[in-house]
């Protein structure tokens, strides 16, 4: 059986973890949603960070128990059996593709603000250049994605942090309550809607899980890192939406393709703190790309090993100790989906996928503690409490998703039926 290298510390996991899910979520997304809820786009975040939280808690606890590369597919597939593994697996693969897409055209929009004499058709150019440049060093090894995912979260930290900080001290100077008043301006479902968005904002810390047969030691540092890596992100997230509706009006946040960048020229009237904001988000959505890529190549790795998918995306190549097939592929399609230009689409399409696969990971981990009863190195309590109201969140929060994304997200889950149902049959 094709085996990955086990190099990665709990300081690694944790980088991945934090490159993976701040990114284009915060950067971009944040000013979409901030347009469809106004104010209330600080519930939102709560909400959607709520939701989330709960599966990276079952999450937690399932890494302990499982330490097999495919994180939500591998533990489905433990629960129910490879049919509903391979549809969960099949779906956490569109997630990482489409979301490689996502933070490339997000790193674009941002590029295209800070260079304002590039033209704006060169958004998509940009963004499959991106594709192509984060695939050499996840062709050449995993240490080596992990070293630069490192250097990459440290910028992005610094830029999320300063503006945090110097955003504090305007609103504390300039507070002015008319911005949070009417806190709902569209409505309490406009905020679910946005919460449906931002969604996006959170997602990445099953990469984390995914890097278990990469990781020294998986049953301790992978729920750690999980944990450690969301509480750090949630509250930036928080921080910074405080930030940005108490400083900028809403309907300007929700106008503008670069956000943090304006909302930094707003409160400090200075181009260089602007251009530092700006330069984070490039870092951002570059080192999300980065470890997107890393994500959607494990996943078809674990689908292909398991016969899944045809067993040359399983190949480890001698040299680098990495899937390059897979990697290859997976950058391959992500830079076709970048030909459709729109980042809102592309978003609702990646949380379609997460939502189905966090549902699933839920009802794996209610399933799997009935079967496995020895003690754990990390256990939820009140089980099973966590998991059912993850499931339930979960289900309404994709009723809201855009309705296109619902569509496509189902087409996709038929095609990996239709293509499951066919391997069998040539199995047979």
């Amino acid at each position: 059986m094709s085996k990955l290298k086990r190099e990665l510390s709990f300081l690694d996991l944790v980088s991945i973890g934090i490159s993976q899910i701040i990114g284009a979520g915060i950067f971009v997304v944040s000013g979409i949603a901030a347009g469809i809820a106004g104010p209330s786009v600080i519930l939102s975040f709560w909400l959607a960070g709520f939701i989330v939280l709960l599966t990276a808690l079952s999450t937690a606890e399932l890494s302990s128990m499982i330490t097999e590369t495919g994180s939500s597919y591998a533990y489905t597939k433990k629960a129910f059996g490879k049919f509903f593994g391979f549809l969960v697996g099949w779906m956490r693969y569109l997630d990482n593709v489409v979301s490689i897409s996502a933070v490339s055209l997000g790193f674009s929009a941002y590029l295209l603000s800070f260079f304002s004499f590039l033209p704006q058709t060169s958004l998509v150019i940009l963004s499959i250049t991106l594709i192509i440049a984060l695939t050499i060093p996840n062709m050449i090894g995993t240490k080596i994605t992990s070293r630069i995912s490192s250097i990459l979260v440290l910028i992005k930290l610094s830029a999320l942090s300063f503006l945090i900080f110097v955003g504090m001290f305007y609103l504390l100077k300039n507070f002015d309550k008319n911005k949070f008043v009417p806190f709902f301006p569209n409505g309490f479902s406009s905020t679910l809607t946005a919460s449906s968005l931002v969604f996006f904002a959170f997602l990445g810390f099953q990469t984390i899980a995914m890097a278990s047969e990469e990781a020294k030691n998986p049953k301790r540092d992978i729920p750690a890192a999980i944990i450690f890596s969301f509480v750090i992100c949630s509250l930036i997230y928080i921080g910074v939406a405080i930030v940005s509706v108490g400083s900028v009006d809403w309907r300007i946040l929700g106008s503008v393709s670069h956000p943090l960048s304006y909302v930094a020229q707003k409160i400090t009237n200075n181009e260089y703190a602007s251009s530092f904001v700006t330069f984070g988000a490039l870092v951002a959505t570059a080192s999300v790309a980065l470890t997107s890529i890393y994500s959607s190549a494990r996943t078809l790795f674990a689908l292909s090993r398991d016969n899944l998918l045809p067993k040359t995306f399983a190949k480890v190549n001698e040299k680098f100790g990495t899937p390059i097939t897979s990697v290859i592929l997976s950058s391959l399609l992500s830079s076709l989906l970048v030909l459709s230009g729109s980042l809102n689409f592309v978003v609702s399409i990646v949380n379609f996928g997460s939502l189905f696969n966090f549902i699933f990971t839920n009802l794996s981990l209610i399933e799997l503690k009935k079967k496995i009863k020895k003690r754990l190195a990390f256990e939820l309590p009140f089980h099973p409490l966590i998991p059912i109201s993850g499931v339930i969140s979960c289900f309404i929060l994709m009723l809201f998703l855009e309705r296109g994304a619902k569509i496509a997200g189902i087409a996709w889950l038929l095609l990996g039926v239709l293509i499951y149902l066919i391997r069998e049959k040539r199995i047979k």
